[in-house]
């Protein structure tokens, strides 16, 4: 599970906050600058219970203008809910801040820090961001990650996550670090190194489990520490990556994970391309394509914390995280994003994928469908709070989080 911040707070917050009036710039990345009008004196003679929503929603009814301020930050918290972790209470801090605020073509820089506390036991606290240093010469990101997490399996390979009666609890800590350097070597064109670690001790699976964990070379560990490195190739014309309206974005990660440094060693290759255009004045359609396939030679294997995964990192919405696992994925999706009126916005996206062990084993039959619905609220100037609820084989899925899923 992916950076699960989902604050319901603030739609019901949105309720006692004053429309912004704010007029939604569709055409691009928009560098100009808006201060933020001071906060009236009257919050100060609200009593009461009244005083804490009046605030909260004098907070929220500028939070998407832009300002002079160095680092623009925003803190949120709230309740949560989706069908992975169920129901909870999460916040974080996000803030947008620039290298060289003189440069108007110079994308924002982003940083976000969340926790997340569930009524399952889950806890989760993390950090993410997003550098893009002067002129654009050089970009680094990173995450890091503790998860505490009660979950579900069903084990390796499509037939098994079929049946119900496969599903397994156990509970796993993990600590996922992942930084990453690009240099311009080309206008719009980057190259450059990645780290990865992922340290995972697991508890309390049920009896049955250890018939689900059987790999290559029979059973596979229930903790495993990985440990790899690897180049990213990466074109990325976007106007803007948190919420693109236009432009493309292909990125290849060749990882290797090597003997020396694992028990179960492998490599991997990852491919993501994504495009953005305009059918029309009010709305953004968004495309993507995913393709992640782990291989190992013949004395090598893939540890089953690191297959590919159904419903991770916001595609296949609905599905529950890791139902569907195995050595690689195909998955796609196309997304209508609809301005409505002010900071309020709605999307229908469609798609599928379908894991598999080999090429050779592929089988078309075993596709995966999701689509859904869904609604976004401007939390900071093109920085959306959206609300999905998707619908695939199994049961709905729904779930809160920042930014667009792609």
């Amino acid at each position: 599970m992916k950076y699960p911040l989902y604050p319901l707070t603030l739609f019901i917050a949105c309720l006692f906050a004053s429309p912004s009036g704010a007029k939604e710039n569709l055409s691009s990345a928009d560098s100009s600058v808006v201060l933020s009008p001071q906060q009236p004196d009257s919050i100060r003679k609200v009593k009461g219970i009244k005083k804490p929503f009046y605030w909260l929603g004098q907070y929220l009814k500028n939070t998407n203008k832009q300002s002079y301020k160095p680092f623009d930050w925003t803190i949120l918290g709230g309740p949560f809910f989706n069908s992975t972790s169920g129901l909870g209470i999460a916040g974080g801090l996000t803030g947008l801040y620039s290298y060289d605020r003189k440069d108007s073509t110079l994308q924002r820089s982003d940083a976000t820090a969340v926790f997340a506390i569930g009524v399952t036991g889950q806890m989760q606290v993390g950090f993410r961001g997003h550098n893009y240093m002067k002129h654009d010469k050089y970009r680094w990101d990173y995450q890091l990650f503790f998860y505490y997490l009660p979950s579900k399996f069903w084990g390796l390979g499509y037939h098994r996550a079929l049946h119900d009666y496969n599903e397994s609890l156990y509970r796993q800590i993990k600590l996922e670090f992942k930084p990453t350097f690009l240099f311009r070597v080309a206008k719009n064109f980057y190259v450059g190194p990645q780290l990865y670690m992922q340290l995972c001790r697991t508890y309390e699976f049920d009896d049955h489990s250890d018939t689900l964990l059987i790999g290559k070379h029979g059973l596979q560990n229930h903790n495993i520490q990985t440990y790899g490195g690897g180049v990213i190739i990466q074109y990325d014309s976007r106007d803007f990556a948190q919420n693109a309206y236009r432009g493309h974005f292909l990125k290849i990660e060749q990882m290797f994970y090597p003997k020396l440094l694992n028990k179960y060693y492998f490599n991997s290759t990852d491919i993501t391309y994504t495009t953005y255009v305009r059918p029309y004045k009010s709305a953004i359609l968004a495309f993507e394509l995913h393709g992640l396939y782990n291989y190992a030679s013949t004395r090598g294997e893939v540890p089953w914390t690191m297959l590919a995964k159904s419903g991770a990192g916001n595609r296949l919405r609905g599905y529950y995280e890791g139902r569907y696992m195995d050595n690689g994925i195909v998955e796609t999706q196309i997304e209508l994003r609809q301005h409505i009126r002010k900071r309020w916005g709605a999307c229908v996206w469609i798609g599928g994928g379908n894991v598999f062990n080999s090429f050779k084993t592929f089988d078309a039959n075993h596709f995966l469908p999701s689509y859904g619905v869904g609604a976004r609220w401007e939390m900071k100037h093109r920085v959306n709070i959206r609300f999905d609820m998707g619908f695939t084989r199994n049961s709905p899925g729904f779930c809160f989080n920042i930014g667009e899923a792609f």
